[in-house]
């Protein structure tokens, strides 16, 4: 999930996201063969936070921020 500066969310199924050492946030998906390809691009600027699906301390699951700056990769 990302919140976007228009002051909207929006909710994006990818296999990978990642954030950019130029800012921009990509998100990607697995094909059937184990290829990823790109399904969406937000460019630096336009997103205010950025949240992935997974466990939490205590095994539920919920939305998970991810760093507000540098580069990363989540799974």
């Amino acid at each position: 999930m990302l919140s976007l500066t228009d002051g909207g969310d929006t909710l994006v199924e990818a296999t990978a996201a990642g954030r950019t050492a130029t800012g921009e946030i990509v998100l990607e998906r697995t094909d059937h063969h184990g290829r990823s390809e790109r399904v969406r691009t937000f460019r630096a600027g336009t997103v205010t936070a950025v949240y992935r699906r997974g466990p939490a301390d205590g095994g539920l699951y919920g939305w998970l921020p991810q760093p507000p700056d540098g580069t990363w990769w989540c799974y």
